[in-house]
């Protein structure tokens, strides 16, 4: 049996020093964070009312929330309520963490329940409320479901969704029935928003989050208020406080948001290994992931 040497040794010992000190300054993060921290997910999941793929089972960050609040607000003003007054309804649960980031903006008249939406629907059960806000599930037909939904219906909705949806024939034919696209809303690309993963391997802590797609808001008003006024008020009033872009009704959206759906894993894979660079360090970076930090900077400094 070989014996450890004192310098192996010494580096396990370095090792462990550095993943409890780690652990420590997460730790001194989330105490120092705490309002944050309280309007998170828990790190573990619950249960369920209905069926649900753990892969979809992930909840929005507070940021995304701060984005779209003066549009909240702007649709409140137009039906002449107040931010505490305004309905807002999201149809999908996961772990109840929208009611908390909302109230957190003062929005106290939020319906966010463990229940079956698609069973509201068939029963004709559905709440009422002025504003449809959600993130839906990324898995089988939920993004056709959720724009059926939205298209039939002539209330406002603010829908996070990636990039590549607005791209696919599924998201035309649902939301011609609108007779006008939504805005969209796109959050700094150096900064995408992190979705935290609640009982998902390797999420334990809720510092941590996940960035599988680019994605951003699409933002329809009904027949509320006038695209171009919004956009105007929204320019003058905050852009100036905001890391997002909210590009022109009439204009396509800037090059880098039209990307598509990534390759499958098998593919992906052999690009990575077929095409890897190597960067200033020597180490070895993928060619081919569908968000690239390194890309998102480049463009930045153009």
């Amino acid at each position: 049996m070989r014996m450890k040497s004192t310098t192996e040794t010494t580096t396990s010992a370095v090792d462990k020093k550095k993943k409890k000190n780690k652990k420590k300054r997460n730790e001194k993060l989330l105490k120092h964070l705490s309002i944050k921290a309280t309007t998170t997910t828990p790190s573990k999941s619950s249960s369920h009312a209905f069926e649900c793929d753990p892969s979809d089972h992930c909840e929005t960050p507070f940021q995304a929330y701060k984005d779209i609040e003066p549009f909240l607000f702007r649709i409140a003003q137009s039906l002449k309520k107040t931010k505490a007054t305004l309905r807002i309804y999201d149809p999908y649960f996961c772990e109840g963490s929208t009611k908390e980031h909302l109230l957190r903006l003062g929005f106290e008249n939020v319906t966010n329940v463990n229940e079956d939406f698609y069973v509201n629907i068939e029963n004709k059960n559905v709440p009422e409320y002025d504003v449809l806000l959600t993130n839906p599930p990324y898995s089988a037909d939920h993004f056709t479901r959720i724009l059926n939904f939205c298209g039939k219906s002539k209330k406002p909705f603010f829908l996070l969704l990636p990039n590549f949806v607005c791209r696919k024939k599924y998201y035309a034919s649902e939301i011609i029935q609108k007779q006008k696209e939504p805005m969209f809303l796109i959050p700094d690309e150096l900064k995408p928003y992190r979705y935290w993963a609640p009982g998902r391997k390797g999420f334990e802590v809720r510092a941590k989050g996940t960035t599988p797609f680019v994605t951003f808001w699409y933002l329809d008003f009904g027949n509320l208020v006038d695209l171009n006024d919004v956009r105007r008020w929204w320019m003058k009033k905050y852009s100036a406080h905001s890391n997002c872009q909210l590009p022109a009704p009439e204009l396509a959206l800037p090059q880098q948001q039209r990307l598509q759906k990534r390759d499958n894993p098998r593919r992906r894979k052999a690009n990575n290994n077929k095409e890897s660079t190597k960067d200033e360090t020597g180490t070895k970076q993928p060619s081919s992931i569908y968000y690239d930090p390194r890309v998102a900077k480049k463009r930045k400094q153009i």
